[in-house]
């Protein structure tokens, strides 16, 4: 099917598979159930919705600042939006931190290459630190103080946390002198992770959904 033969294509674009899974939840009475998900047939509409905002996002324009320190407020702003639509995404899937259940399927040695890179840019735990001393919350706190100690999976927490810090206004471009430039290239790996996870867990739903159906 051409996307111009699709009724949201914009959806499509954003969420490839998408209407192959709405066409699924249509077929299961609009339950999204079909695709292990809970929740209102609405919610994915939200969720999609977020997601397009996320991946979408361009950037923003400064005056006054420099080149470096606008791009390291537009990565954080990038992490932002992923993560919240993230967050929508586990919702759906009734999962919480730290989201085993949603990753169970995800190749762990794609959680580590996104360690590995975090790491070679904050070697001195700038990052690390100033987002230990911010937390809002004991658990993220808790998975901060593991990835600092070479836990690679809890290195999603560093998602979590910009998103929280930087909306509360305590999260600047060049936290505890981290270079602007190396925040810039962890946040980017974070939302790269971030949307080719939901993107690839999203069609595997689907298409076990269609096997299934497929099947009967």
């Amino acid at each position: 099917m051409s996307d111009a033969a699709l009724e949201y294509p914009y959806l499509e674009t954003a969420l490839p598979g998408f209407h192959r899974g709405r066409s699924v939840v249509k077929a299961a009475g609009d339950s999204l159930s079909v695709l292990g998900f809970v929740g209102l047939k609405q919610e994915l509409y939200r969720f999609t919705n977020r997601f397009r905002l996320a991946v979408s996002f361009g950037g923003m324009y400064l005056k006054g600042f420099s080149d470096e320190t606008a791009a390291g407020y537009d990565a954080l702003t990038q992490v932002f939006f992923t993560w919240s639509a993230f967050e929508r995404y586990a919702d759906l899937a009734n999962d919480r931190p730290p989201f085993r259940s949603l990753f169970a399927h995800h190749p762990r040695l794609k959680v580590r290459g996104l360690a590995t890179i975090c790491r070679a840019q904050d070697p001195d735990h700038n990052l690390i630190e100033f987002l230990i001393k911010q937390s809002l919350l004991p658990i993220h706190e808790t998975h901060l103080c593991r990835y600092r100690d070479g836990h690679d999976f809890s290195v999603l927490t560093l998602a979590a946390c910009i998103r929280h810090i930087f909306a509360h206004g305590h999260l600047t471009a060049n936290p505890y002198r981290l270079p602007a430039g190396n925040l810039v290239i962890i946040c980017c790996a974070l939302n790269d992770f971030l949307v080719e996870f939901v993107r690839s867990d999203f069609m595997r739903r689907v298409e076990l959904a269609e096997g299934l159906r497929a099947g009967r």
